[in-house]
């Protein structure tokens, strides 16, 4: 396999590169036209240099990887929303006169997934006290009867005032406010008697909103189950917001989460039905041909924005695009081609999907499948249908999750064992779902007493594959959990497998040599962070609202205090232990004294009493005393001051207050994140 006679392989990649640099170096931003005269006249005399040599010398390609990399800076210096003069940010920022909240007018653009507390929503800024402003904001309002639900199109005037999305308050915990940035969104708002809805803008995202709800509202004369809808509107609309935990999870478990991303599989399915259903284009002389190919084409990317555009979608259509393209126009397109080409058109127009976990677990799938094909199709194959359609199943599915494997275990940290029992059942069953739904939607329109008897049968399939990978999911002891794995050690799994595929395909004693020690370099990348992590001892205080929660790490050995029992099961806790690659914890009681680190910690809990004679180094407020401050910090005299989430917000407020007036530092664990002493 050579690279090379692809060359839009490596322009993606180094293009790629690029723009991670541009998203990590912001000061880069400033100097990009510098750097793009530079590249590009670089590039031009490398190019005139190796059009007149006889000998071509990598020159000319170190040129193209250059540019290629300033032009992914371009991009993302182009994309980041803060770059904008406009932006609600720096409008806000050049601003001293603001002596009132301002008034915000913006339109909601998409309803994205809620948590257990507030209903989540991207509002497009519009204006900021009637000046036009730019930006996107994350807006949220609370789950109940009263709130009203808010859909794509909405104009929305907000009086409030944009706060940072929070960031991750603990340690290796997931860091929403960094994933939300990767998003170009940096504020948030929190609606609740501060907005009113003054009308709809009846723009692009409002009209495939309500495409969207007709179709979806179009199953109500079923009345399916709960489940069964939420199901329904994930696998054909791309809808998973409303997913219940417990299902999501079953999928995630059982290692089949995908089916439920539109994807190639998807794709590969509409392009047969669709192609099937105006194959009689074709028999018209005059445009036939052209007529079926932009008609297909149409319907996918319809179907792609009624799904919602996420990267996997647009990545199947993309590529789906330029391959029948190429079969329009008698030109052959590789896959592989057209998987980079693809890549390169949605980093250019979206660079922020590179940070997406789903455009990299797409891409490198689909690489995986590509790369390895060559060498699964060689197996004996079953003269049976079945049997060979189950062999060809089994191999994508293995080649998919090898590729997938470093990454998978980087973001999620866990490796279902019955992925392949998993995926052999429910993928053609996912495939007999998704037609009976397109069947049973196009009769809801056309004959809705047919339309009753189709959806039942849906409805069967899709409770039998909910219980199945329910079933597949309860072998608890066979998904792997809490898997601690670094971004290095990604890495260097990955250059296992990039090493393994290139001696498949190229046979020699050099990189079988490679291969090996690349084993060892992952081996001692896992060896060294683990010994790193062991060395390592600290004290955490936890950001933890219903119990005081703090951890004392020394060497191998975590001890939690708290007076939750089942503190060894909290969420952060097993963050906390993960990330440190140990497993080896103990639960102790809380005491209101605690020795860590050569510094004593005073905890003053909810009693308010406290011994003035210890003195500790640290004084620690837990579920909110009703105590003087003043007279406890003379009497105590510490160095610092914590306070805890388990806090009412306004003591913590009028305990920072009186810190400051007594020039103590203080550290509310809700705001500023948990406390390390190290």
């Amino acid at each position: 396999m050579k690279v090379l006679k692809y060359p839009i392989i490596p322009f993606t990649i180094f293009m790629a590169a690029g723009i991670f640099t541009g998203f990590h170096l912001l000061w880069l931003h400033y100097i990009i036209p510098y750097l793009l005269i530079v590249s590009a006249i670089f590039l031009a005399l490398t190019y005139y240099y190796a059009r007149k040599a006889l000998v071509q010398k990598p020159n000319f390609a170190a040129g193209v990887a250059i540019f290629a990399f300033v032009c992914g800076i371009a991009a993302q210096c182009m994309h980041y929303a803060p770059n904008d003069s406009r932006h609600y940010a720096n409008f806000l920022n050049s601003r001293n006169d603001l002596s009132e909240l301002p008034t915000i007018r913006g339109v909601i653009t998409e309803r994205i997934k809620p948590n257990d507390f507030s209903e989540k929503y991207y509002l497009e800024i519009t204006s900021i006290n009637l000046s036009t402003c730019t930006g996107t904001l994350l807006v949220t309002m609370p789950k109940n009867s009263l709130a009203k639900t808010l859909h794509a199109g909405d104009v929305l005037y907000i009086t409030a005032l944009p706060k940072p999305i929070t960031p991750a308050l603990n340690p290796n915990q997931f860091d929403y406010a960094g994933y939300m940035a990767r998003q170009n969104i940096f504020g948030q708002i929190k609606l609740k008697n501060n907005y009113i809805i003054a009308g709809q803008q009846k723009g692009f995202n409002y009209h495939i909103n309500r495409l969207r709800e007709t179709l979806t509202g179009s199953f109500s004369i079923h009345h399916y189950p709960l489940p069964v809808q939420n199901l329904i509107n994930a696998l054909m609309f791309g809808q998973r917001q409303d997913m219940e935990k417990e299902m999501n999870s079953d999928y995630i478990n059982a290692g089949v989460i995908h089916v439920l991303a539109i994807s190639g599989l998807h794709f590969t399915l509409l392009f047969a039905i669709f192609n099937g259903l105006l194959a009689p284009l074709k028999r018209f002389r005059k445009f036939g041909t052209t007529g079926h190919f932009i008609s297909i084409l149409l319907l996918m990317w319809l179907f792609a924005l009624i799904t919602g555009l996420s990267a996997s979608v647009v990545r199947a259509v993309v590529m789906f695009s330029f391959l029948m393209t190429g079969g329009i126009l008698a030109r052959r397109v590789t896959t592989l081609n057209s998987l980079a080409i693809s890549a390169l058109v949605l980093l250019l127009a979206k660079p922020s999907f590179l940070f997406d976990a789903g455009f990299q677990l797409s891409y490198i799938a689909v690489l995986g499948i590509v790369l390895l094909q060559p060498f699964y199709k060689k197996w004996k194959r079953s003269k049976y249908t079945l049997i060979a359609k189950t062999q060809d199943l089994i191999a994508v599915s293995l080649a998919a999750q090898l590729f997938v494997l470093p990454i998978s275990l980087y973001y999620f940290n866990q490796f279902p064992l019955l992925f392949l029992v998993a995926n052999i059942v429910v993928i053609p069953l996912s495939d007999v779902v998704l037609i009976l739904g397109l069947v049973t939607l196009a009769l809801n329109f056309t004959i809705p007493v047919a339309s009753i008897w189709i959806g039942k049968l849906l409805e069967y399939c899709i409770l039998f594959m909910n219980s199945f990978v329910k079933w597949v999911a309860s072998f608890d002891s066979l998904v792997l959990k809490n898997i601690p794995f670094t971004l290095l050690m990604n890495l260097c799994l990955y250059g296992v497998i990039g090493f393994g595929v290139w001696y498949l395909y190229k046979k020699s004693y050099r990189l079988a040599v490679a291969a090996l020690v690349s084993v060892l370099v992952f081996q001692l990348a896992y060896m060294v962070t683990a010994y790193n992590l062991k060395q390592k001892s600290e004290l955490v205080v936890f950001n933890n609202y219903g119990h005081t929660l703090i951890a004392q790490k020394t060497g191998d050995s975590i001890t939690v205090s708290s007076t939750d029992s089942l503190a060894l099961q909290n969420y952060s806790v097993l963050a906390y232990a993960k990330g440190n690659f140990n497993y080896g914890m103990r639960l102790m009681p809380l005491q209101n004294y605690i020795y860590g680190k050569g510094k004593k910690i005073y905890i003053l809990d909810k009693s308010g009493m406290y011994d003035a004679n210890v003195k500790p180094d640290i004084l620690l407020l837990s579920q909110s005393p009703k105590v003087n401050l003043e007279r406890a910090l003379a009497d105590l005299k510490p160095k610092i001051v914590i306070a805890d989430a388990t806090n009412y917000k306004t003591y913590s407020t009028r305990w920072r207050e009186t810190c400051a007036r007594q020039k103590i530092p203080f550290h509310a664990t809700a705001e500023n994140g948990s406390y390390i002493l190290e």
